[in-house]
């Protein structure tokens, strides 16, 4: 053993310029040297001898085709595929003293199935394996020789099909090629311990098998040559790099934008399936005692656009349900289920499955909650002699419509019928992204010269901001987050960067920020949604724009006044849509204002179609908030670039 770990050591330093293939294929042959132990008298149901034979021992073939796997010098795999041999002699018999001598020959071959790790625990020739072995049997004969007669050659009864049972052994690699060939052949000898647990060839009396495996193997691989190549010294040179910051001339002003933001009454649901979809904000009942509408109505901290605003309150339009129905226990619900035309079946599972929502995880109480279903919703997208985009307005009937009579849920309109849901209010910052104001830096060379680079940024209070790192050569930053809140300050800006041979450079530059002045007035934005078609005109917000929309429109302010439509239908017809939706909204706030006695509004108003929608029309709820009126409210002496 001592000789072999010298050899491994030895070996270990030579291998590191040695092609290494990491998968091997192979063959190996060895001799069984087999080890019976315990007694056997009952050979079949057709022979029991006089006495019983005790230890036999014999030796026998084995041969394997096999692959070996070994991603580093340490750790590796080995399949073997084998034939494994396990004949023996008994010559030991429980016969009295004086007895004729009697024999038995047994033989025992398998089909074996040899997995195991390698461990080169020395990262050379040496190495070990264990692992566990799964046999079935082929060959299962004897041949008794009695005292006197013929000799009984037959089977063995009750023998095991399929065993399985463990090795452990030891091996070294000799390597036969040249150590940079790209065919790397070895020859390896090895030996293992079969021990006898799992070795009991039969089921019955005590018959155990114990075997010690010598033999060889030969191992063939293919490996990538390695290119010998010469250390080179770099020289330190410390590069020529320029560093340049260009500010804009003026940051927007942080405008503060109460948006009130629509909110459909409607929960679709995917074909084919019952569940409420994961895109719908789904809250424990841990959460859901935490949860109020007004946690959603505060966008200045995380402003993101007001597309991901609208949809981020959509999503929690259950949650906002069910905090609408807690605040106010009078209110009741009716979830009308439709099912695109499968079935009212289908229709009642939706609705049950929104009803089983508020219930268990907002504890609603259920004799507030009425479920209907229907093959179609009450206004359907789906019409009888349409053949355009019908897979579109299809799925838009598989919903469940969220219905109430009371003000406190619903927003009322013409014959207190409801349209949806009452939108939400919240507050957000126009112009606080960072693409509105970019500061633009640019190191020349810097992708090549530098591993990274990161700036310090300090204003006139000494006040220090680190950005970074980058490995880029160009990148931005926020203008609005620099002056964080301040109306102006002048910066000096200090780079910092890591060359690829570890040394340091810096550049230092300056630069001055100035924010436009706010208006006092806040601006406000208001959306309203249509269904499909014109299933629902702009007349039908006709309470809505007079009483909600028009008190926020002050003399001498600007209204921009933008349709939109989904894809669904023809481009030119979307386009024509659009614009008498928002011709219409204009006159309604054109009255409304006048009975206000405002003055000096200007009105800018146009239909847009399918262009220039903020949601991409491939699930129903972003076709329903793409039909939509956009109503923007600009105070006076607000700059306009819309």
């Amino acid at each position: 053993m001592m000789l072999l770990v010298f050899l491994s050591l030895q070996s270990s330093l030579k291998a590191q310029d040695r092609v290494r293939p990491i998968w091997w294929f192979g063959v190996s042959g060895a001799a069984n040297l087999n080890f019976y132990r315990g007694t056997t008298q009952v050979l079949n149901d057709n022979l029991t001898v006089p006495y019983a034979f005790n230890n036999g021992f014999g030796v026998a073939p084995y041969f394997s085709v096999f692959a070996e796997y070994r991603q580093n010098r340490v750790w590796g795999l080995m399949f073997n595929l084998a034939y494994d041999g396990h004949r023996g002699s008994f010559t030991e018999t429980d016969a009295p003293e004086g007895a004729a001598a009697t024999s038995l020959d047994a033989e025992f071959d398998y089909i074996e199935f040899e997995p195991s790790l390698r461990i080169a625990p020395f990262a050379g020739n040496l190495y070990f394996f264990i692992g566990p072995r799964f046999g079935y049997n082929i060959t299962n004969d004897f041949t008794y020789q009695p005292a006197s007669g013929t000799n009984n050659e037959s089977k063995w009864s009750d023998v095991y099909g399929i065993r399985a049972s463990a090795q452990v052994g030891v091996g070294y690699e000799i390597p036969l090629s040249a150590p940079a060939n790209i065919t790397q052949v070895n020859l390896s000898p090895f030996i293992s311990f079969l021990p006898y647990f799992g070795e009991q060839p039969r089921s019955i009396e005590n018959l155990t098998l114990t075997t010690v495996r010598a033999g060889i193997a030969i191992k063939i691989g293919c490996g990538h040559k390695q290119q010998a190549t010469a250390e080179v010294i770099p020289l330190p040179v410390t590069p020529d790099v320029r560093f340049s910051v260009v500010a804009p001339n003026s940051v927007p002003g942080q405008q503060i934008v109460k948006e009130m933001l629509p909110l459909s009454n409607y929960v679709f649901f995917n074909a084919g399936s019952t569940e409420i979809p994961g895109r719908y904000t789904i809250l424990t009942k841990n959460q859901a005692l935490g949860f109020n509408e007004v946690q959603l109505q505060d966008c200045q901290k995380n402003p993101g656009t007001r597309s991901s605003r609208q949809m981020t309150m959509y999503y929690n339009v259950m949650n906002i349900v069910a905090d609408r129905m807690k605040k106010h226990p009078d209110v009741t619900i009716t979830l009308i289920g439709s099912s695109a035309g499968k079935g009212k079946e289908i229709a009642i599972a939706n609705a049950t499955a929104v009803k089983n929502y508020l219930v268990n995880i907002f504890g609603i109480n259920v004799s507030r909650i009425t479920i209907e279903g229907r093959d179609r919703p009450l206004i359907a997208s789906e019409q009888a002699t349409s053949i355009i985009d019908t897979n579109l307005t299809n799925a838009e009937d598989n919903r469940v419509d969220i219905v109430s009579t009371s003000p406190y849920l619903m927003m009322e309109v013409k014959d207190n019928s409801a349209l949806c849901l009452n939108p939400i209010e919240v507050t957000a910052v126009d112009g606080s992204s960072a693409n509105d104001a970019p500061v633009n830096l640019s190191i020349n060379g810097a992708s090549g010269s530098l591993k990274s680079w990161s700036v310090n940024i300090t204003d006139g209070m000494g006040n220090t901001s680190h950005y970074g790192p980058f490995t880029s050569n160009d990148t931005t930053l926020s203008a609005s987050t620099i002056l964080n809140g301040n109306g102006s300050g002048k910066y000096t800006m200090i780079m910092t960067g890591v060359t690829n041979t570890g040394d340091t450079i810096r550049k230092q530059s300056t630069f001055s920020l100035t924010r436009n002045p706010v208006p006092n007035q806040q601006e406000h934005m208001v959306s309203i949604l249509f269904e499909f078609d014109k299933s629902k005109t702009v007349a039908t917000f006709n309470s809505f724009l007079t009483n909600t929309v028009a008190p926020h429109i002050l003399s001498n302010s600007t209204v921009i006044i933008s349709g939109y439509t989904d894809n669904v239908g023809t481009a030119d017809y979307n386009l024509t849509l659009s614009e008498e939706r928002a011709e219409q909204t204009q006159l309604l706030l054109e009255t409304a204002t006048s009975q206000n006695n405002v003055t000096g509004v200007t009105y800018k108003t146009n239909g847009h179609g399918e262009t220039g929608v903020a949601f991409s029309n491939t699930l129903p709820e972003e076709r329903f908030y793409n039909r939509t009126v956009i109503i923007d409210i600009v105070p006076s002496g607000t700059v306009v670039q819309r």
